[in-house]
């Protein structure tokens, strides 16, 4: 089927007018499903919650008919409550229960059962139950009691800014002399499509917002206006809070009626009025993609008006009831959604072809999630009705797209409007996202997180990925001990990233830098000691009392441990979906910790929204850093950096500033296919090819990394020039830290040092190996032809961002190849890093290490090393091919990884699908030694383990020939529907030796 638009759904909505009314009465559907009320409720007192049609969502196009009413069917024999059939403002109908004359609700906690119908004159359309649980405290006061103290929390939620009283009292001065407006807004009385200069009417509403928002604030805390001011004062603001709610709120366009164009409607739902404006050109997309800029200010004033609006309400005060009847419309832009993400069957829309609900989890599925949370927990509250549902914006109901082929789907799969409470009860089980695709939103299957994928998958840790993981607790813990609370596998789902993921990513009290995302210049001790153990105390507390959760102590003991900074951690881990792999040590060893970020066709780096400086331009490309102490890539550190000098990047070392046009992610995915990282739990590898699709970067290369045991290994060939550029030589760059101690250097027989503070600019030619030393770090160059080892400290670096330069020199190694590499100096390099030694022991590593490792490259062909100590394997293949390290060769038939480690009575044999495209169903190679023949199945890792395929070995008399099955489109359901993804999973078996 082509393309739908969401016009189906309106075109419908105008049928079933024509429908007879008995047709169309027969499919209405009555929103009732929570009530409460106090006991020793006296009569008169209303019930909490109404009774609400569904058909209310449509009365601005379709009013309700004038013989609609409610009434009491049957209730037991004390008859307690009476009914009333009413409408809001907007004319929408509802049916409100009250205790009846003469009665009063009973003393003790009960339910009160009753049936109530739904009648057109004295015809019966709908019958159904009502269940009014009389209690000790009201659902609305719990939730009311429990949310609004976070609300002054959040500066968002109150305009960004705590006003003085002097400013407030101005701002009331200015709102009553106006008729509720702030002076200088045109926006009060101009049309959209009239506003002078495009994109600028959204501002001034978010500018009007937040001032409405600091009033609120004041309202909530000030010493004069507050809960414990002045009474005149505060009703004085109460009063201006009212008037600039409503001449707000009343300019800001909200049904498709409200704004014509050529003498038409601009749309036909809810909510049109706002975000069909940015179609047009009218607004820009930052705000109608972003409601909660528009809607958040409001959150403080609106909740902490609440009591005394409600109270004014039930007088039938006619400020209050349009107060309410305002911000209950105003409050429906923040479910409207831009025309081009209505799309359901385009998949490469925000949220992909939600019409396959195989593979897209529906509108709102990002990690947008947690801004929107703000807003959506206050509905309740502002609602103050269980019942009435959370939005009135047509196209999230499951009758928008009614019939066949669409019966059952709905904007949001498996979710329409009944309910606020229970509607954004829901919501927050939303967090849970998986990802089915690269470059879709979700939680990937390797424990990554995803957020802003437009070019390509990122991994998002720490800015967005973080929330999208935990600020879920905040209305877990609205509705925990309720009878909508959350479920236990949503905690559990929380509990087990924060467990099995982040702490793999601490060193030393720090989160990994590669992969904060658009955070990686912030203080990563900072989340790793407080942002990090309060959203595990905040799981904790958002519990309910029969919530149970697994390994619950295992995470506790993690955060006490970070505390103590005695957290150790051992082992390799490959990342596979975002070409991201940690190789750390320390548990009863001398600890050290290495990562290695790649991205490729399908990935990018981290996110840069810097926009006078960009530094993250090159995060990805290969980006290989080691810690030993914890704080060589420090926020400190990283902000002396030259950030065209990143570790293990290959690059020409280019002195302009970074490109700022392109957003965010102006760096592109790579052009490459080839990336992949590979892990068998103790020891890794990573491949791939360098070629940039951007244009500032001019390299390419053949690289791999090689992580053994506390070897790190960096191999690169075939490295080229592919863009002219600065004509500055390319380099690729071993390390950048502080110069914290002496910088000590060997090359052509000689030993040099370099103090710290001094400042050098050294080019040296080498032909033999050469090594350095800083800190507790020795770094070992093994040159092929003839090299060019650079170093340059102190002032003779080129900071890239001198705002944030703190005069605390780096130092830089690097390995130069010249203008065009292999003309003067090599177009290939090979260099290891070794953590946890000194400089009087380097000599003695370094002959150890000649010893022990044999390091082959076939130019842009294949790698391969080998250590003897650790009798272990590596081989990274460009394209099919042979080569042989350690008395082992390899003959590949495919692009790939292959890792071989002799563990006495058998052999660990791990492979890698390094070029994924959900397709390929098999690698396959040939091994020079014999290896038991047999079908050996391996699991899948990550944090959905499965049953993977199998890995055949076959004898071919001293060799043995290996095909391994890859996770492909045919195993589709087996895999969750995420095939695509585990195409790159590490496959890891072990064999044993026939004896």
């Amino acid at each position: 089927m082509k393309r739908i638009h969401l016009l189906f759904g309106t075109s419908l909505i105008c049928l079933l007018c024509l429908l007879p009314a008995g047709l169309y009465a027969a499919q209405e559907k009555v929103l009732a499903s929570y009530f409460d009320i106090l006991v020793d409720s006296p009569e008169g007192t209303e019930v909490t919650g109404r009774i609400h049609l569904e058909r209310n969502k449509d009365v601005h196009t379709m009013p309700v008919p004038e013989g609609y009413h409610f009434e009491i069917l049957r209730q037991p024999e004390e008859a307690l409550f009476r009914i009333e059939t009413r409408y809001d403002l907007s004319k929408r109908m509802m049916g409100v229960l009250e205790v009846d004359k003469g009665k009063s609700t009973p003393s003790a906690p009960r339910n009160y059962r009753m049936i109530v119908a739904l009648k057109d004159g004295d015809r019966q359309l709908e019958k159904f139950d009502v269940n009014v649980r009389i209690v000790k405290q009201t659902l609305w006061s719990l939730l009311y009691e429990r949310y609004l103290p976070k609300t002054l929390r959040n500066p968002r939620m109150y305009g960004n800014k705590k006003c003085t009283d002097a400013e407030i009292g101005a701002m009331i001065e200015e709102v009553e002399r106006n008729g509720g407006k702030f002076e200088g807004f045109r926006s009060y009385g101009t049309k959209p499509q009239d506003f002078d200069g495009r994109n600028t009417i959204e501002h001034d509403w978010t500018s009007i917002a937040s001032k409405i928002g600091q009033m609120g604030y004041a309202y909530a805390a000030s010493e004069v206006y507050g809960p414990e001011g002045r009474t005149d004062k505060r009703e004085r603001l109460k009063n201006a809070l009212y008037k600039a709610i409503l001449a707000y709120t009343r300019s800001v366009p909200v049904e498709g009626d409200d704004v014509m164009i050529d003498g038409k409607p601009i749309g036909d739902c809810t909510g049109d009025g706002f975000s069909l404006l940015e179609a047009d050109g009218i607004i820009g997309r930052q705000v109608p993609t972003h409601q909660w800029t528009m809607t958040d200010p409001l959150v403080v004033p609106a909740l902490h008006l609440m009591p005394g609006l409600l109270e004014g309400m039930k007088k039938g005060d006619e400020t209050c009831l349009q107060v309410h009847d305002a911000l209950v419309r105003y409050f429906q832009i923040f479910m409207s959604v831009i025309k081009s993400r209505r799309a359901i069957d385009n998949p490469d829309e925000r949220w992909g072809e939600i019409r396959d609900t195989l593979y897209s989890s529906g509108a709102w599925a990002d990690a947008n999630l947690g801004h929107r949370s703000r807003t959506m927990l206050a509905l309740p509250l502002i609602w103050a009705d269980y019942n009435r549902p959370m939005t009135y914006v047509q196209y999230w109901y499951e009758d928008f797209y009614g019939g066949k082929p669409f019966e059952g789907f709905s904007f949001q799969p498996g979710w329409s409007p009944h309910g606020v409470v229970s509607d954004v009860s829901y919501w927050m089980t939303k967090y849970n996202i998986p990802a089915h695709r690269y470059a879709q939103s979700g939680f990937q299957p390797d424990g990554t997180v995803s957020h802003h994928i437009g070019h390509g998958t990122d991994a998002a840790m720490v800015a967005y990925g973080f929330e999208w993981l935990t600020e879920c607790s905040e209305g877990y813990a609205c509705f925990r001990d309720t009878p909508f609370k959350i479920a236990d596998k949503h905690y559990q789902f929380q509990l087990d990233r924060l467990l099995e993921v982040y702490p793999k990513l601490f060193y030393k009290q720090r989160m990994d830098f590669l992969v904060a995302g658009r955070s990686f210049l912030h203080d990563m001790r900072r989340f790793a000691l407080k942002t990090y153990p309060n959203a595990v105390r905040s799981l904790f507390r958002a519990r309910s009392r029969d919530t149970r959760l697994e390994r619950a102590e295992e995470l506790e003991e993690v955060c006490r441990r970070l505390k103590e900074n005695t957290y150790e951690h051992s082992g390799t881990h490959a990342y596979w979906v975002n070409e991201f792999l940690v190789h750390r040590r320390g548990e009863n060893e001398p600890s050290f910790y290495a990562s290695l970020k790649l991205k490729s066709e399908r990935t990018v780096g981290a996110e840069d929204f810097d926009r006078k400086v960009r530094h993250s331009w090159h995060m990805g490309y290969g980006i290989l850093p080691v810690k030993v102490d914890g704080d060589e890539y420090s926020d400190k550190v990283l902000k002396n950096f030259d950030w065209h000098a990143l570790p293990g990047l290959t690059e020409e070392w280019r002195t302009d500033p970074f490109p700022l046009e392109g957003g965010s992610q102006a760096s592109l995915p790579g052009k490459n296919k080839i990336a992949g990282v590979l892990s068998d739990g103790l020891n890794g590898m990573g491949i791939y090819h360098h070629l940039p699709a951007e244009t500032y970067s001019s390299a390419s290369a053949f690289k791999s990394y090689h992580f053994i045991e506390d070897k790190i290994v960096l191999l690169a060939s075939g490295i080229a020039r592919e863009r002219e550029g600065q004509q500055k030589d390319i380099a690729t760059f071993v390390d950048q830290t502080a110069l914290r101690g002496t910088l000590t250097w060997h090359a052509n027989g000689k030993r040099h040092e370099i103090a710290p503070g001094e400042s050098v600019n050294i080019a040296e030619p080498v032909e033999g190996v050469c090594w350095l030393h800083q800190g507790k770090k020795g770094y070992v160059l093994l040159p092929e032809g003839k090299l060019q080892l650079l170093i340059k400290t102190g002032k003779e670096i080129n900071a890239t961002d001198p705002r944030e330069a703190g005069g605390k020199p780096n130092f830089i190694i690097a390995i130069g190849h010249g203008s065009v590499p292999g003309e003067e100096w090599s177009d290939a390099c090979r260099y290891i890093q070794l953590p946890n030694v000194s400089a009087e022991e380097m000599p003695e590593k370094v002959e150890a290490l000649l010893g022990s490792l044999e390091l082959v490259q076939k130019p842009k062909s294949a790698h391969a090393a080998y250590s003897a100590d650790e009798k272990t394997w590596q081989y990274a293949f460009f394209r099919p091919d042979e080569i042989e390290a350690g008395g082992v060769k390899v003959v590949s038939d495919d692009v790939a990884e292959i890792m071989l480690r002799d563990m006495g009575d058998g052999w660990v044999l791990s492979v890698g699908n390094p070029m994924p495209d959900g397709k390929k169903q098999t690698l396959s190679f040939t091994l020079s030694l014999a290896l038991n023949p047999g079908v050996y199945a391996y699991p899948v890792p990550g944090m959905n383990p499965y049953e993977g395929e199998t890995v055949t070995v076959a004898s071919e008399g001293a060799r043995s020939r290996v095909t391994v099955e890859l996770p492909d489109i045919r195993d589709a359901a087996r895999y969750g529907c995420q095939s695509d993804l585990y195409s790159a999973v590490p496959v890891v078996v072990r064999i044993p030796k026939a004896f």
